[in-house]
């Protein structure tokens, strides 16, 4: 029964908040700020048959629970918990998790005017490691995957490196990078009617020829009007005032542009790209990334091959995890900060070794 889904995947800082903010400015969509809520909450619901009042109470009731998940997040969603309830009370002895885990998508704030929502999305650059899960999960629902040069994906991811995202180390990243590509590319080679793959270069270069055909891919009408999304700064601002928040995002305060591209050409060093260009290897070809060395270097391998299996391990443990029992997914999601911190403190101790290096 439910409104049609779809996914917004990627790496981080690959442009897909981005897509994510030309999709809520559409009147049509509603798509929410990101909160990977979805998983751990399926995991603890997954076994419900019949959704009578008092699953649904339940199901709210672990929604709204405090610090059950990031909870600024949640409040970023400004959801009204009365009618989000009343809404779901109405579905009762209908309706699958499913359902109602797009209701929560569809109950979010947002900034942009809406007028008949016909599609729901959800962005969260994390689930990409779990996109086979999410393909059993939702059997109908589309996936949007968006591919940004690996080089500059590692700057951008560097130039963060203060707010702790992910550790900025090359071969980490750029592995990283491999890894989630390859899996793109595997699903939308399976299923191309629900798996469309874009590069971040394309949608910049060519804003408008792209969103045609990203919207005709969700067949949803196209609305020019979704590039002004700039001009909701001040509001965006005085809503989520965090400076974190502004500084991750500041690019979406302008219009679409390419500034952002080909940094890597000027931030990288001769043997950065050399040992990028080689861990990303035929991928980097496929994707239509120009590398300039192409040829193959057994110190580079060797340097890589640390964080290329560290990478596929933790991608594989993430996998694995996702299928816990929900109060273990919720001890992970919680403790989650103290990797970050983890994270922070490896990756100073890395920029301060590579620059003695240089």
């Amino acid at each position: 029964m439910g409104t049609p889904f779809f996914f917004i995947l990627g790496r981080p800082r690959s442009g897909t908040t981005l897509l994510k903010t030309l999709f809520d400015a559409h009147p049509n969509v509603k798509i929410p700020p990101e909160l990977p809520i979805f998983l751990p909450l399926y995991q603890r619901f997954k076994h419900v048959k019949y959704w009578d009042r008092d699953q649904i109470l339940s199901f709210v009731d672990h929604v709204f629970q405090p610090n059950v998940f990031n909870k600024r997040k949640l409040e970023n969603l400004k959801i009204d918990r009365e009618l989000f309830t009343a809404d779901l009370l109405t579905m009762a002895g209908q309706c699958t998790i499913q359902d109602l885990l797009i209701k929560l998508n569809e109950h979010a704030f947002s900034i942009f005017p809406k007028q008949d929502i016909r599609l729901v999305g959800d962005k969260n650059p994390v689930y990409s490691v779990y996109m086979k899960r999410l393909i059993r999960i939702f059997p109908k629902a589309w996936f949007i995957c968006i591919i940004r040069d690996y080089r500059d994906n590692y700057i951008s991811m560097k130039n963060l490196q203060e707010v702790k995202m992910e550790a900025p180390v090359l071969t980490l990243q750029v592995a990283r990078w491999v890894y989630v590509t390859k899996l793109f590319l595997s699903c939308q080679n399976r299923d191309p009617d629900r798996f469309y793959l874009i590069r971040y270069e394309d949608l910049v270069e060519k804003p408008e020829e792209s969103l045609r055909e990203l919207c005709a891919f969700l067949s949803i009408p196209y609305v020019s009007e979704v590039f002004d999304f700039h001009k909701k700064k001040d509001e965006l601002v005085k809503i989520f005032p965090d400076p974190v928040v502004a500084k991750i995002h500041k690019s979406l305060m302008e219009p679409v542009n390419m500034g952002r591209m080909d940094l890597w050409k000027n931030q990288l060093t001769d043997l950065e790209v050399k040992i990028a260009d080689q861990i990303a290897g035929r991928t980097a070809d496929k994707m239509g990334y120009k590398r300039l060395s192409t040829r193959f270097s057994p110190a580079v391998f060797f340097k890589a091959l640390p964080m290329t299996v560290y990478g596929k391990i933790l991608f594989r443990l993430m996998q694995w995890g996702s299928f816990l029992p929900y109060k273990s997914s919720r001890w992970i999601a919680l403790n989650l900060p103290k990797l970050a911190r983890f994270y922070g403190r490896f990756s100073e101790k890395s920029a301060a070794t590579n620059q003695e290096n240089r």
